[in-house]
């Protein structure tokens, strides 16, 4: 199920910053989460990779949306073309490019894995996307972010 909410730049009203030499950009895409969008293997859009750009570093953050104990945990990667899950397409890294550690509390961590760096240039950009691979214990609607550091191809 597709996410509830939506932002500028999934809308289309915004566009990340493209860069234009070997400068390393960041965008911090915000959501707010409604408790539904926070279930089990539910995956959405949050943002955009530009066309002719891989991505460098990737940061989940979010306020409190587990009012339970640590359970929360979320990956992050490019969306696949269904907009139900992360991609598995090799020249999206192959799987998410990492997840959190279980989450309870309001937080912000850096994601990392194989896959981010396996990450190959697009002619068109590609949708961020957010998957819950571990539902909060007790759900709480909140505000979830992705800071995305990219640069040219």
């Amino acid at each position: 199920m597709p996410f509830t909410n939506s932002n500028d730049f999934t809308t289309g009203r915004a566009s990340p910053i493209t860069p234009t030499g070997a400068e390393l950009c960041s965008m911090r895409f915000a959501l707010a989460m409604p408790v539904g969008d926070l279930a089990l293997n539910n995956a959405g859009h949050i943002g955009f990779l530009p066309a002719r750009c891989i991505p460098v570093a990737v940061l989940v953050d979010g306020t409190d949306m587990d009012s339970g104990a640590a359970a929360m945990v979320l990956s992050v990667g490019i969306l696949n073309a269904a907009g139900n899950a992360l991609s598995t397409a090799a020249a999206d890294g192959g799987a998410a490019w990492g997840a959190t550690a279980a989450v309870a509390t309001a937080f912000q961590q850096q994601v990392l894995g194989q896959p981010i760096v396996a990450v190959t240039s697009s002619d068109v950009d590609r949708k961020i996307g957010i998957a819950v691979t571990t539902a909060p214990t007790a759900a709480v609607a909140g505000t979830l972010g992705v800071t995305l550091l990219y640069r040219s191809a």
